[in-house]
């Protein structure tokens, strides 16, 4: 969980940092240089908003071990219907992204 913490966090801050550089080493010079360059910061943007959502869901998570009284077991279990355990980190990964994506079908 905190490695998943931690790539987000990365994630976060590489995305913002090349926004930085995209804004002040990039110097458009007509109207497609600037379709092109926004393409690009909407792209990281959305790699970011991405990120924000998994330590959001992650921040969900802890909250959910907290109310079981610290049995991160019970925890996954309630959260994950039953489909994953505290061991099988990969399926915890994959539910939050799933999570995600039904959030941002919702938000359209």
């Amino acid at each position: 969980m905190q490695e998943t913490y931690n790539d987000a966090c990365l994630q976060i801050s590489d995305s913002q940092k090349t926004i930085n550089e995209l804004h002040s080493a990039a110097i458009p010079v007509d109207v497609d240089d600037h379709t092109k360059i926004a393409k690009e910061k909407g792209n990281l943007l959305k790699i970011k908003d991405s990120a924000i959502r998994i330590k959001l869901e992650i921040a969900k998570l802890q909250n959910d071990i907290l109310k079981n009284k610290g049995d991160e077991d019970s925890a996954i279990s309630e959260r994950s219907h039953g489909s994953a355990s505290l061991s099988d980190f990969k399926t915890i990964r994959e539910m939050l992204k799933n999570e995600q994506n039904n959030e941002e079908k919702e938000g359209e």
